[in-house]
């Protein structure tokens, strides 16, 4: 008996020995080997809003955007500083005119149910977003370009008159012709793949989950094998959607979710310190725009001056950012380069003023939104104004207050986009009217001139030369209050590897390259590598 008592106590000391050895062995290998992804693990993230339409003909929500990043892909993709990369292209050549795009695709592409995907599906999909019976928001980005199949993996892009940012426009994601072709274009909105797609992006939706009323409340996503630039090393994304930002922080806060996007700063104190920040550049512009045409006496150069002189956007950045975001003065997402607050001058240009001080101040009804625009009220006020607020539904913008240009002053946010920004749709005089974007129905013949040109260049020094013509003559005519450029707050785990993103146009870009995010890790020495 006793004999045994100590075999079982050698077998005991022995495996405690073992394991330690193990334990010794895995920290020397951390040391000294070098971290490499590994495939597994599961990212639980949360998102505000629920998608209607995940489909990148239709995707309007941050929601329905974020899932088309995840489940499509494009001719082209964003990397994590912002620049274009091929996706399902292998290459691309433009003529000498910049009329003529030719894109070939790589070689062996397939849908994620494992049908090939071939040039056919690039014309299938650019050509439905020219269909006005689909009413798609890309529609205007294909207008007066052709699309001519080469062969099975080339085709060609015709353009009307050169446009330097087209690239922007082949990071559409493409639909699989062999679904969607079975559908009326005036039924796509309607059809069940808007909520139950196949695509060609990093991952395929595995099961969807709704609540009583029909809305989705999770998506699981698996990795897709047939992804171009790879599969991606996280195994399962599970997506979960809320109605509102405070129930996806008390998930986020019981352990419930991994990671969370577009965080409002006055939230960052409930992440605890097993979460990463990140701080991402987002190409959005927060302005005030100027409607000289009912309130006339925002045409009085006077007028806006003072408005901008009593505007301390360095405390709303401070305030309302928590100072996550950069104080701007014109229209590009840039730095301002100078601080102009100076409420007592604001003051003396207002007393030597006839026209009428009071106005309103039109924003949409969300709680950042608002408080930045009664933080503009008191602030004006202070320097002599006469301010009222009104705020709308965003889901009532468009028809209440954008489309008939219904307001004074718009408290709004415009997105930037792209490595080659094209600010034609929100300044140029042909956009004052809807469905343009020129919401300070702003004219000035020499930026007219100048946005015209910057579409056309392909010259890397005149473009940028432009940019800052454009951003200056704007900044000189203040047809609007430039506030802010926002960090788009994206909170991850700490263990999660990869996630490097930089700069990003919209919220779902954070989802570029997550084919390149891993959770699980191996070490591998050196010697081992090639």
């Amino acid at each position: 008996m006793a004999l045994k008592v100590e075999i079982l106590a050698l077998l005991v000391l022995a495996l405690i020995a073992l394991v330690s050895f193990l334990g010794i062995l895995s920290e020397i290998n951390k040391k000294f080997g070098i971290e490499t992804p590994a495939f597994g693990g599961t990212l639980r993230e949360g998102i505000v809003g629920s998608p209607r339409f995940i489909n990148p003909l239709l995707a309007q929500t941050d929601a329905d955007r974020g899932m088309v990043e995840l489940v499509y892909s494009g001719l082209f993709r964003y990397d994590s500083e912002g620049k274009i990369i091929p996706a399902l292209a292998e290459k691309y050549e433009m003529s000498q005119d910049g009329l003529t795009y030719t894109v070939s695709l790589k070689n062996k592409l397939y849908w994620s149910d494992g049908k090939n995907l071939t040039s056919d599906d690039i014309i299938f999909t650019t050509s439905l977003a020219k269909n006005p019976l689909v009413q798609s928001p890309k529609r205007a980005n294909w207008e007066g370009v052709s699309i001519e199949k080469i062969d099975e993996r080339t085709i060609s892009f015709r353009l009307n008159k050169p446009y330097s940012p087209f690239l922007e426009n082949l990071t559409l994601g493409i639909l699989p012709q062999h679904l969607w072709e079975k559908i009326p274009p005036s039924q796509t909105p309607f059809a069940e793949l808007n909520t139950d797609p196949i695509g060609s992006g990093p991952y395929k939706i595995a099961s969807v989950r709704r609540n009583s009323q029909g809305s989705i409340v999770s998506i699981k996503t698996e990795a897709n094998k047939y992804f171009s630039l790879g599969r991606p090393h996280i195994k399962t994304v599970i997506l979960y959607f809320y109605p509102d930002e405070e129930r996806a922080l008390r998930d986020f806060s019981s352990g419930a979710l991994d990671s969370l996007g577009a965080i409002s700063p006055k939230n960052i104190s409930e992440i605890s310190d097993n979460n990463k920040i990140n701080k991402i550049s987002l190409k959005r512009i927060m302005a005030v725009f100027l409607n000289s045409g009912p309130h006339k006496a925002f045409a009085s150069a006077n007028i806006r001056k003072a408005l901008n002189l009593a505007t301390d956007k360095k405390d709303l950045v401070e305030k309302i950012l928590m100072g996550y975001g950069v104080v701007i003065d014109g229209p590009l997402p840039r730095p301002a380069d100078e601080n102009v607050y100076d409420p007592d001058e604001a003051r003396a240009i207002l007393s030597k003023q006839k026209n009428e001080t009071a106005f309103t101040l039109t924003t949409v009804k969300t709680s950042e939104l608002i408080d930045i625009a009664e933080n503009l009220k008191n602030m004006w006020t202070l320097a002599g104004f006469n301010v009222e607020l009104k705020t709308f539904p965003v889901e009532d913008l468009e028809q209440s207050v954008i489309g008939p240009r219904k307001y004074d002053a718009f408290l709004y946010g415009e997105e930037v986009v792209g490595e080659n920004p094209d600010p034609f749709a929100f300044w140029h005089s042909s956009q004052r009217t809807h469905p343009g974007y020129n919401i300070a129905l702003y004219a000035n013949s020499r930026v007219d001139k100048m946005l015209e040109e910057v579409r056309a260049t392909q010259d890397a020094k005149n473009k940028e030369k432009l940019y800052n013509d454009i951003h200056r003559e704007i900044r000189r005519d203040l047809p609007a209050i430039f506030l802010f450029s926002p960090y788009y707050i994206y909170v991850t785990p700490q263990n999660l590897g990869g996630a490097d993103t930089k700069n990003i146009n919209t919220g779902s870009d954070r989802f570029s390259e997550i084919h390149k995010w891993y959770l699980k890790r191996n070490y591998v020495w050196k010697i081992f590598l090639k």
